[in-house]
C-alpha cells in the first residue's frame, strides 16, 4: 500500500515537472512598433485593440500573446491600413515593425525581429540596429566612422558593445552627404538590450528612430563567444578587416565587438 502511494505522489510531482513547462512555453511576447510617419492608429492583436491613438515612434507592448500565428491590424479612422499574420514562437520575445518599405509611397509592411535575451558581460550591452524608414540601401556610421555598410530596408545589425554613448548617423550607401538620419547620441546601458529602429522619409523630414530597451537576464563576466547578429548588407566583411590606425577608441572597441552571423528578419 505504502509503495502505491509513492508511486503515486511521484507521478504526479512528474507531471507537475512535465506540465508546467509546458504551460509556460505556450505563450510569447510582442513589442510592436509604430513606424509610419505623420500617422496616428490604433492597433489590435486577432481582432482585439490593445493600444488606440498610438503616434509614429511610439513601442505598444510588451503584449503576452499565445504561441501560433497572431493577426497584427493597424487601423487609422476606422480604415484597415495593414493587417498581417505573424509567428509566434513559445516563449519567445519579437519586435513587430509597422512601417514603410523602401518606395515613401509603396504600402506599409511589417517586419518581425526576434530579441535575443542572453547575458551579456557586466560592462557591456547589447544593440540592434534596424533600418525600417523609407529609404534604400544606406551606410550606418558610429563616431562618424561606417560600421554597417549596405544596410536595407528590413535589414538589421546586432552586435554587443562597451556601455556608453555613441553617435549615431545614416548616410546612401557608399556616400558622406545627404545625411538621412542624425548624428544622434545614443545611450546604451549595460545589462540592457537596447533596439534601434530608424523611421520616416528624408522627402517629408519625418525621419526619426523607435529606441525601446529590454533587461538582459544576469549578465555574466567573460566575453561572449559569439555575437548574434542580423542581415546588414556587407557587414560581415568588417568580422575580416583589420580597423585602421588612428579610429576613435569607442569605435575600435565597437568593431571588435562583432563576431557576425547572418540571421534573416521576417517580413509580412
Amino acid at each position: 500500500m505504502i509503495s502505491g502511494v509513492l508511486a503515486v505522489v511521484v507521478a504526479g510531482l512528474l507531471c507537475g515537472l512535465v506540465a508546467q513547462p509546458a504551460q509556460a512555453a505556450s505563450s510569447g511576447v510582442l513589442h510592436v512598433i509604430q513606424g509610419l510617419p505623420g500617422r496616428t492608429v490604433d492597433i489590435a492583436v486577432d481582432g482585439k485593440t490593445v493600444a488606440g491613438g498610438v503616434k509614429a515612434t511610439e513601442v505598444v507592448g510588451p503584449l503576452t500573446v499565445a504561441a501560433g500565428s497572431r493577426k497584427i491590424t493597424a487601423t487609422e479612422g476606422g480604415k484597415v491600413v495593414i493587417e498581417r499574420q505573424v509567428s509566434v514562437g513559445a516563449n519567445s520575445n519579437l519586435d513587430v515593425v509597422v512601417h514603410r518599405p523602401a518606395s515613401p509611397t509603396a504600402a506599409a509592411v511589417i517586419t518581425t525581429y526576434a530579441n535575443k535575451l542572453a547575458a551579456v558581460p557586466r560592462d557591456k550591452a547589447a544593440v540592434r540596429v534596424a533600418h525600417t524608414a523609407a529609404v534604400g540601401p544606406a551606410d550606418i556610421r558610429v563616431n562618424g566612422q561606417v560600421l554597417f555598410s549596405n544596410v536595407a530596408n528590413g535589414e538589421s545589425l546586432d552586435v554587443v558593445v562597451p556601455a556608453g554613448t555613441y553617435k549615431v548617423d545614416i548616410v546612401p550607401t557608399g556616400a558622406t552627404t545627404p545625411v538621412v538620419l542624425g548624428p544622434l547620441n545614443l545611450p546604451v546601458r549595460a545589462g540592457y538590450l537596447t533596439r534601434v529602429f530608424a523611421v520616416g522619409e528624408p522627402a517629408s523630414k519625418t525621419m526619426n528612430v523607435a529606441v525601446a530597451t529590454l533587461k538582459l537576464p544576469g549578465s555574466g563576466s567573460q566575453k561572449p563567444g559569439l555575437v548574434n547578429t542580423g542581415t546588414g548588407g556587407q557587414a560581415a566583411g568588417l568580422a575580416s578587416g583589420s580597423p585602421g590606425a588612428g579610429l576613435p577608441l569607442a569605435v575600435l572597441l565597437l568593431a571588435g565587438a562583432l563576431a557576425l552571423m547572418v540571421r534573416k528578419a521576417v517580413r509580412r
